[in-house]
């Protein structure tokens, strides 16, 4: 479905209701804009930081890291990034 929008003097346009509604956007809500190399602008909602946060947690739980684990790491380096810490001197400053 195509929608049409008029670009104002301030360089805005108005996203039509009918996609705001099934973007569930409301007033103040943030969205990405990104455009391809063959001009197609993309709009999205970015991922809040409870969304980040869970997918951190899945993937820090593909590689064995459970909250137990990480609540020992942050521990054991207290004075400084627990997790940065342990992965410097498990695996080297160079990885």
């Amino acid at each position: 479905m195509t929608f049409y929008s008029t670009v104002t003097s301030k360089g805005q346009i108005t996203l039509p209701a009918k996609i705001r509604d099934k973007m569930n956007l409301k007033a103040g809500a943030r969205v990405s804009i990104t455009q391809g190399i063959n001009g197609q602008v993309n709009i999205q909602i970015p991922p809040t930081i409870d969304d980040i946060r869970a997918q951190l947690q899945v993937d820090l739980k593909k590689k064995g890291f459970t909250p137990t684990k990480l609540r020992k790491i942050a521990e054991e380096y207290k004075s400084g990034d627990g997790l940065a810490a342990y992965v410097e001197d498990k695996y080297g400053k160079n990885r």
